[in-house]
């Protein structure tokens, strides 16, 4: 597992000294019951963290997790340029725990039983909760793709992806060779079709196209080459028709090719050659390529399916607003898990996380929700080398204030790119380890305006400061 020493130092040494300093003890990892049970340990940790410091450590928690690396989403793009560490991108896992915290020791969950408020960990291990936050993300599917993670796998392959290969040491730096070893020929960036994890946030086809004009011109690369877009669905952005447009208009205007209704099916590493499907006639073609980069498929979670938690899209059943379960009001979703309709991406999430950890607390006391999510989403669109936008929208197809704001490069584009580099690869782990709440507000918790007629009871400041009526 690769990991800093800072990360070592604040994910390991608070556990194991939780209770010398202080009376209380950490919650113990076998109980039979909790009051918080959570599927999944990147947003789902720092949800864990939140909740305990607002309930002063109130509840018994448990973070169910099975793997022991966080993959940083949002800073992708950076990091395949070089400008971020591999111990930025990946995080330890429970770096994102308080020393108070259960956790299931990578042991995930395998079975949910709604009906009898339990679930089943991998082990056979059952445990009880009165309250399910599943926060499991969007599962991928690399097997739909045949012979794809072999040649992902390959440091020598042309193959690449928007995720590290697992079995990849410290010093396999692979992932930087899609922008900087392309010379000649094919090169194809393939999407899935939706819904997948990475829209948007992936999509690292104008920077490409920038780094490779650059290099054309100073004699580093063969003008002899075309980069093509394989898209299987009608549009670049689901939810958003400004975002839709403008990833559209940019490819043309930078003479980009897009072949629209194809999806990636195979992969021959020996001969270089990618299968195409026709999403509509199922017919196949075989084309030989020099570099190829596909966004991850993904899958609904069997779990999910099984224990009739999903729509027909796979994803979570959950109330848009509320982000509580339509059918079991016990259960909430939190991140790309969720069948909201919105663009699923790391700060979506996180501002769905201030809803649902509002709602838990409620619905443990027996009130009404009144926290609710607006599905505002904030997207970083890489423009070119040194120029950043960022994919700003809420529900409704309705626009953030600065939506794809200098979205035409220059100054303050870059600006923002030199912010985004320098700044927050740090406020990642700012917030993993609780030295501040996270946007919208970071330093002030997110609260929500109460229901008429009821009071607020945490308290003189709290009275000082009525929660601001928000609804993301």
């Amino acid at each position: 597992m690769l990991i800093s020493g800072m990360q070592l130092r604040h994910s390991l040494t608070p556990r194991y000294f939780a209770g010398v300093f202080n009376k209380r003890k950490p919650t113990k990892k076998d109980l039979d019951h909790y009051d918080v049970v959570i599927i999944g340990c990147n947003l789902g940790g720092v949800l864990s963290r939140q909740l305990d410091k607002v309930s002063h450590g109130k509840y018994k928690t448990m973070v169910v997790l099975d793997q022991n690396i966080n993959q940083i989403t949002p800073i992708r793009q950076i990091y395949e340029q070089q400008k971020t560490a591999k111990t930025d991108f990946l995080l330890n896992a429970k770096l994102s725990l308080n020393m108070y915290t259960a956790h299931s020791d990578q042991v995930g969950s395998q079975t949910i039983l709604p009906e009898e408020n339990a679930i089943i960990l991998r082990n056979g291990r059952r445990i009880g909760y009165g309250q399910l936050v599943v926060a499991m993300g969007q599962q991928v599917n690399y097997d739909a793709i045949k012979g794809f993670e072999e040649a992902w796998q390959d440091f020598d392959s042309p193959v690449f992806t928007n995720l590290d290969h697992p079995s990849w040491r410290s010093s396999n730096h692979k992932y930087t060779r899609w922008h900087y070893n392309f010379n000649h020929g094919e090169a194809y960036f393939c999407i899935p079709q939706f819904p997948f994890s990475g829209e948007v946030e992936s999509y690292n086809f104008l920077l490409s196209q920038r780094i490779w004009e650059w290099q054309t011109a100073n004699g580093r690369q063969s003008p002899i080459k075309r980069l093509t877009i394989i898209q299987p669905n009608e549009r670049f952005v689901q939810y958003n028709d400004a975002g839709d447009q403008f990833f559209k208009e940019e490819i043309k205007r930078r003479n980009i090719n897009v072949e629209y209704g194809l999806k990636l099916v195979e992969v021959n590493k020996q001969q270089n050659t990618a299968t195409f499907e026709d999403v509509k006639t199922g017919s196949r073609q075989t084309r030989p390529f020099n570099h190829l980069y596909a966004v991850a498929p993904t899958k609904p979670h069997d779990q999910l399916v099984k224990a009739g938690l999903t729509t027909s899209k796979g994803l979570l059943d959950v109330n848009i607003k509320t982000l509580q379960h339509n059918k079991y009001k016990n259960i909430f979703g939190l991140g790309d898990v969720n069948d909201v309709p919105t663009t699923n991406c790391f700060w979506a999430g996180f501002h769905q996380l201030h809803v649902v950890r509002n709602n838990i607390e409620r619905n443990i006391a027996g009130k009404s929700l009144n926290a609710e999510y607006d599905g505002y989403s904030k997207v970083p669109i890489l423009l070119g080398q040194n120029t950043l936008t960022f994919l700003c929208h809420k529900y409704n197809n309705e626009n953030a204030w600065h939506n794809l704001y200098f979205s035409n490069g220059g100054f303050l584009a870059a600006l923002r790119y030199y912010n985004w580099c320098k700044n927050f690869k740090k406020a990642f782990i700012d917030i993993y380890l609780e030295k501040n709440w996270g946007p919208p507000y970071y330093k002030i918790k997110k609260s929500f305006k109460l229901p008429e007629g009821e009071s607020n009871d945490h308290g003189f400041l709290a009275k000082l400061l009525p929660g601001k009526k928000e609804s993301h």
